[in-house]
């Protein structure tokens, strides 16, 4: 109680419009500060915190003129919708961008060189530099791939490349080939909200790039990534209840591209 009263006249100082500006200017100029983009020591914009997207199980949904198939990708998409069942299904890792799709939580830890991205969803994790450092000459495939970005202006670029073919672009069964190449593009528009641009560029699969857009939210203090356990009570693999194709819900699915 002590300190609360020797705090009392500053604090009552403070609420005293400065001469010359009107109440509703102090909110404002208070509310522009609160919803500005945060940025880091060094001027860039800090994509750090707690993120949640929508889940999006069909990338490819609105995308003007259809998906650009090559012959290879139209008879890997066919495969997968008829006798392929869902990697996840098995607790194979999502890979990029499909983890970033699928609905759960992402903390990000920012500094001047690395960015961490800490994905609720099978506890899996990136760690990306972000300083312009180049691919490895020679990179092992892997399910997340090999990340590197770079800042265009106040948009984060990351650059993913060596990403296993066992994985599918989506819940919607999309394929994917060992010559993917995935370009992400992180924007904080505001404190709340971040705005996120996939391009795909699979030549194997598809006879051009195609993009997917959408925003993302900043989650409220201590709503962030809890554990996710994929082997936990997966009655559905156990079981054996798992069909080939496409995931609508656990007990639904898309095959042949039929309901």
């Amino acid at each position: 109680m002590r300190n609360q009263l020797n705090w009392l006249p500053i604090l009552i100082l403070l609420a005293i419009p400065a001469a010359g500006q009107s109440p509703a200017a102090n909110t404002h100029s208070a509310t522009a500060r609160a919803e500005a983009t945060p940025r880091t020591p060094d001027g860039k914009p800090d994509l750090s915190g707690d993120w949640l997207g929508p889940h999006v199980r069909n990338m490819t949904e609105g995308l003007a003129g259809g998906l650009p198939f090559t012959p290879a990708g139209e008879l890997a998409y066919k495969k997968n919708l008829g006798d392929v069942i869902d990697p996840t299904s098995y607790c194979i890792y999502p890979g990029v961008p499909r983890i970033t799709n699928d609905g759960f939580p992402i903390e990000f830890v920012q500094n001047s060189t690395r960015l961490a991205m800490l994905y609720e969803y099978m506890t899996v994790w990136r760690t990306i530099p972000i300083d312009g450092t180049g691919h490895p000459r020679n990179v092992d495939a892997s399910f997340m791939g090999n990340s590197v970005g770079k800042w265009d202006g106040d948009t984060l670029v990351i650059d993913t490349v060596g990403l296993k073919e066992r994985a599918w672009l989506d819940s919607f069964a999309h394929p994917l080939s060992d010559a993917l190449h995935v370009i992400e593009r992180w924007r904080r528009t505001d404190r709340q909200h971040m705005a996120y641009e996939v391009t795909i560029d699979d030549p194997k699969m598809y006879t051009k790039t195609w993009k997917h857009s959408k925003v993302f939210t900043l989650m409220k203090s201590g709503e962030g990534p809890l554990e996710y356990s994929c082997d936990e009570n997966n009655k559905d693999r156990d079981e054996g209840h798992i069909g080939a194709g496409a995931h609508l819900d656990s007990n639904n699915y898309i095959e042949n591209g039929v309901r």
